[in-house]
């Protein structure tokens, strides 16, 4: 876990070096965020490690890349994502995304592949949404997924948001339906770059392979360098989130 985070941070310094030189042209990076967080389900706390930068290629495309680091019972998992948008306006982008995720130690590999938007509903609501198909190791694991996050702006300081997220697997090794949902709150201080998310939420397996519903807490503090960051900032100023359609699996030590 430690060798993932000092990873993670070297890339933050040499991306954080390089937004001051990009921001005089409307090209290049335009955006990077770098987030900590610990999640706690009452009888462990798991950290995790995200960075994110956001670069533009043309004046209505972009490349968002994403680098994370979690713990998990079974080892930390290091994931890499990519999002290739388009963004014809201020309200919405969308396009492709990819992610590969690999656990450490172990042979434990999800690659997962589709197509995600996010879209601004009205001035204060947000929509994000994702769906693709995805292949896991060891067991040769077809999947489909889906995630969708609804984000709404109280003030300009304070947004709450829901997700629900949901992967069907089907095989003869594993048969189980993996789900997920939040809730939670981001405070953003005066507006200013750091924010600050407290969620509380619960995972499941459903199916021939199913377990119990188990909750859990999570708190995390998020760095924005470089666009807006009040709650009400619009879609060109926000990221993707990161997919993790394995989570519910992970969290039980079932894959």
């Amino acid at each position: 876990m430690f060798q993932s985070m000092r990873h993670l941070s070297l890339a933050a310094a040499a991306l954080v070096m390089a937004l001051p030189a990009s921001a005089q042209s409307s090209l290049g990076l335009s955006r990077l965020e770098a987030e900590i967080g610990i999640t706690g389900d009452g009888s462990q706390d798991l950290a995790e490690a995200r960075l994110s930068g956001d670069f533009r290629i043309t004046g209505a495309h972009g490349l968002q890349l994403d680098l994370s680091a979690l713990d998990y019972p079974g080892g930390y998992l290091g994931q890499i994502d990519g999002h290739l948008y388009l963004q014809p306006g201020t309200r919405s982008k969308y396009g492709l995304f990819g992610s590969l995720a690999d656990v450490d130690g172990r042979e434990a590999t999800v690659a997962f592949a589709g197509a995600e938007g996010l879209f601004a509903l009205t001035r204060r609501t947000t929509l994000e949404t994702r769906a693709g198909i995805g292949y896991a190791r060891p067991g040769a694991l077809d999947f489909v997924a889906a995630e969708a996050r609804l984000s709404q702006a109280v003030t300009r300081a304070l947004s709450v948001h829901v997700a629900a997220q949901v992967a069907e697997i089907q095989e003869q090794s594993l048969d189980t339906r993996a789900w997920g949902a939040e809730i939670g709150l981001t405070w953003h201080p005066a507006q200013g770059p750091l924010a600050i998310t407290a969620a509380a939420g619960t995972t499941g397996l459903d199916g021939r392979d199913s377990a119990p519903a188990d909750g859990y807490i999570r708190l995390g503090v998020n760095w924005s360098f470089g666009g807006g960051s009040d709650a009400r900032r619009p879609v060109a100023e926000r990221g993707f989130t990161s997919p993790r359609p394995f989570d519910p699996l992970l969290r039980r030590g079932r894959f």
